[in-house]
């Protein structure tokens, strides 16, 4: 356990250091304080310059999506980059055979700032939502973004050699959250087409509440992390 901490509070001590991650980091603060505040300020607007009653009204459940997605997905984000950096110091190697050895690293960089950025998600999602939330749909969609972030981590570092190519691969990663705003916009059967996003069934799961939604957001998330732990436990190696 020593070891494994150790690992974890020099990881952090490495995020702190680089200002761009940091700032990653505090994005989500100001995502969540954005759309708590900024879209029913905007909705206000449009509603007088175009003389309705209600234009993004239908989609802040849309909005609330976003808020659960961006906290894991930032967070996830920084530890991929400092992966990354490691990686092309050649420090990962190292660290896999050390006291903390290949399962600790993995735990130190992946398990513990998700868990982290779980509990981030659930207390902003308790304060900052737009629609209500009870406290189960609030841990259950957590739970699903923290996974799909967690499989954006591992698609940014498994195919990335340096933090460049990885800032680049993040912005082919976000498409791992194209389908969650399908459902709000798509209403016929052409929806299924992004089935194998787990994004689209998180969507379906808040908006419909059928649980087997929720299998299958599950089971598109596990397929996803197990597919690109596989060729990043190689990596690693």
């Amino acid at each position: 356990m020593k070891p494994l901490l150790r690992s974890f509070s020099m990881f952090i001590r490495q995020v702190l250091r680089d200002s761009m991650l940091v700032t990653v980091c505090c994005a989500t603060i100001l995502s969540a304080f954005f759309i708590r505040f900024g879209i029913p300020a905007l909705e206000h607007v449009l509603c007088g310059y175009f003389q309705k009653e209600a234009i993004l009204l239908d989609y802040y459940l849309l909005f609330d999506l976003l808020l659960a997605f961006v906290t894991p997905y930032m967070l996830c984000f920084a530890s991929a980059m400092m992966m990354l950096t490691e990686y092309d110091e050649n420090m990962t190697g190292y660290l896999a055979v050390t006291p903390v050895g290949k399962k600790g690293y993995i735990l130190s960089r992946l398990a513990l700032p998700a868990a982290i950025s779980f509990i981030i998600s659930v207390m902003l999602m308790h304060w900052f939502t737009l629609t209500r939330w009870s406290w189960g749909m609030i841990l259950i969609t957590c739970l699903l973004t923290g996974l799909v972030s967690l499989a954006v981590a591992l698609l940014l570092f498994t195919f990335s050699h340096n933090r460049v190519e990885g800032m680049a691969m993040a912005k082919l990663s976000g498409l791992l959250m194209l389908g969650l705003p399908v459902p709000f916009f798509l209403f016929s059967g052409l929806q299924y087409l992004f089935s194998p996003l787990p994004s689209f069934w998180i969507a379906k799961l808040c908006m419909e509440q059928n649980p087997a939604f929720l299998a299958a957001a599950l089971l598109t998330s596990l397929i996803w992390i197990v597919l690109l732990y596989r060729r990043f436990s190689r990596k690693i190696t």
